[in-house]
């Protein structure tokens, strides 16, 4: 066939190794590998939220008075310490108000020192006046005495009205009796007697009490001295416990309104200083020399730019269950993607909020570490973990 022998043989080679090829394949079909088992995949991240960087501290600061800015003493990034003054308001008509007040409390004080000096020569002569009333009233007492007559008049009514009892016990035990004719009528006529006798003892107490003309006249004349008498002695006792320190006296009054007067002068102008209340940076100042400002509007505002915190009301009522106080967390700066910061929850709101009509509940992280370039509002990515 024109083959020679070692053709022959490379051939029927050939032909084995193309049967083992085809063997070897059929019998992985057969019989497949053991496919490897893969581990799940896991998310140790419960919850994230989304907030804003803000400083531990910060206060906004406004006048207690309106007023012309005189000077400005600071810029936005001026660091200050407690107690520096950041900006000044125009004080001239403050000054003079104080002025004012401290010339009118000298004059009341003078006054009050001029009284507490004359308050012996006062004495003596309300002492005198004292004295005069007296007499004045012994006179007027003595052209009417009916002390005597009243005691009489009220002796006489109490035993008319005594009698005018037994009268009528008497005429109740006849009638009880059934008693009648001549015993009736003796006993109603005694009856009627001590009634007439009671009645015209209670006039005459009633006469003598009214008095006569006359004795009204003294009478009215009498209560006048009483008073006058007692309207010194009131004065007298005044004069003299005002002397011995243990009495206020009648210029106390002006001098206390006085005194408040000058303390409200000097608390507005106190406050036309403007003054740093902690130390740090002063992130914003709204003022300029001249221009007015009205009481209460803030104007500047200082904070310490070397502790942060991160404020956020991205948690839900969902969520907030995985979150606690306390909790440390990771927190990213979007501005800063490389930056990772430490931090830790430091307190969950109590009260909700309502957002897109999710609720949700205000957190509080305190960061751990700082970075120079951080910056007020910037916002950063929570996770809580699991």
């Amino acid at each position: 066939m024109g083959f020679s022998m070692n053709r022959v043989v490379q051939l029927a080679g050939i032909l084995l190794l193309g049967a083992a090829f085809v063997s070897a394949c059929s019998g992985s079909s057969a019989a497949p590998a053991a496919q490897a088992t893969l581990p799940p995949v896991t998310d140790d991240v419960a919850v994230s939220a989304e907030g804003r960087l803000v400083p531990v501290e910060s206060v906004a600061l406004n006048f207690g008075i309106g007023g012309e800015v005189a000077e400005v003493l600071v810029k936005e990034g001026d660091s200050v310490k407690a107690g520096d003054r950041i900006a000044r308001l125009n004080d001239d008509s403050l000054q003079a108000a104080v002025r004012q007040a401290e010339a009118g409390l000298a004059v009341v004080k003078a006054n009050q020192a001029k009284y507490r000096e004359t308050l012996p020569q006062q004495i003596a002569a309300a002492e005198a006046e004292l004295s005069s009333a007296q007499a004045q009233l012994a006179e007027a007492s003595a052209g009417r005495d009916s002390t005597a007559a009243s005691i009489e008049a009220d002796a006489a009514l109490a035993q008319a009205k005594y009698a005018q009892e037994q009268a009528q016990s008497a005429y109740d035990r006849i009638v009880d009796a059934g008693l009648g004719g001549p015993v009736e009528e003796r006993a109603r006529l005694a009856l009627e007697s001590a009634v007439k006798t009671t009645q015209a003892a209670q006039a005459r107490v009633d006469a003598l009490k009214a008095g006569s003309p006359d004795d009204r006249a003294d009478s009215a004349q009498i209560a006048a001295a009483v008073a006058s008498v007692q309207a010194i002695q009131a004065r007298l006792d005044q004069l003299k416990s005002e002397a011995a320190g243990t009495a206020v006296d009648t210029h106390a009054a002006a001098v206390q309104q006085a005194e408040a007067a000058l303390l409200a002068a000097q608390v507005a102008l106190a406050q036309v200083d403007l003054r740093a209340p902690m130390g740090g940076t002063v992130a914003r100042i709204d003022l300029k020399p001249g221009e007015r400002v009205g009481p209460g509007a803030v104007v500047a505002v200082i904070a310490d730019l070397s502790s942060w915190q991160v404020e956020t009301d991205d948690l839900t009522e969902i969520d907030v269950p995985a979150v606690s106080a306390g909790q440390p967390v990771t927190v990213k700066v979007d501005a800063l993607p490389e930056l990772t910061l430490k931090g830790e929850v430091e307190s969950i709101g109590a009260l909700f909020e309502e957002r897109s009509g999710d609720v949700t509940y205000p957190v509080k992280i305190r960061l751990l570490e700082a970075d120079p370039r951080l910056r007020w509002g910037m916002t950063v990515a929570v996770p809580f973990e699991k």
